[in-house]
C-alpha cells in the first residue's frame, strides 16, 4: 500500500467514525431528557392527559385548565388514601371553582364504585386502569397529589396525606 491509500482509509474511517457518532448519539433525545418532558414539574405546565372517568366519560386534563385543579393519585387498598377522600370531597363541594379529580391506581371498576358510593364521593373519579398515567408522571407512593393553577402551571406536590 502507497502512502496516497493509507490516507484515504484513514480518512475515510474518521469521517465514517463520525457520522456513526452522530447518528447515534445526536438522532434521537436520552431517555431521561423523554421522562423529565413526561414528569410533571412545578412551575412549569401540567402534562396534558386523556382518561376515563367512572362514569364512562373520556376526559382531557386540559379541559379543566381555567379553574385550579387538584389530582390525587389513590386507591381504596391504601388506607391514608382512603383517610383523606373526605377532606377532598369538602374541598369539592365549597368551592365551585376548583376541579378535584381523583385518579384511582388499577382497580376494577367495580371494587372502585362501590368504594365512590358508600363514600358519597361526587367528584369526578379517573380511572388509571393499567397504571400508565401513574407511571408516567412516576408516581411512586399513594396517595400523591399534585397542585396546579387555573393556568395549567404544576405549583406544588404532595407525597402522602393531606391534613
Amino acid at each position: 500500500m502507497n502512502w496516497k491509500t493509507v490516507i484515504l482509509l484513514m480518512g475515510g474511517l474518521l469521517f465514517g467514525g463520525l457520522i456513526g457518532v452522530l447518528i447515534f448519539w445526536g438522532g434521537n433525545p436520552p431517555i431521561n431528557t423523554q421522562r423529565e418532558r413526561q414528569v410533571p414539574q412545578t412551575g412549569q405546565p401540567f402534562p396534558d392527559f386523556s382518561i376515563e372517568s367512572l362514569d364512562g366519560e373520556k376526559l382531557t386534563f386540559s379541559e379543566f385548565i381555567g379553574k385550579p385543579i387538584i389530582i390525587n393519585f389513590w386507591a381504596t387498598w391504601c388506607d391514608p388514601c382512603k383517610a383523606e377522600m373526605p377532606l377532598f370531597e369538602a374541598i369539592y363541594r365549597q368551592n365551585s371553582g376548583l376541579v378535584v379529580l381523583g385518579v384511582n391506581y388499577n382497580e376494577p371498576v367495580n371494587v372502585i364504585r362501590r368504594f365512590v358510593e358508600e363514600q358519597e364521593i361526587t367528584f369526578p373519579i379517573l380511572l388509571d386502569v393499567e397504571g400508565k398515567i401513574a407511571q408516567k408522571f412516576q408516581v411512586f407512593g399513594f396517595p400523591t397529589t399534585y397542585f396546579v393553577d387555573r393556568d395549567g402551571i404544576l405549583r406544588g406536590v404532595r407525597g402522602g396525606t393531606i391534613g
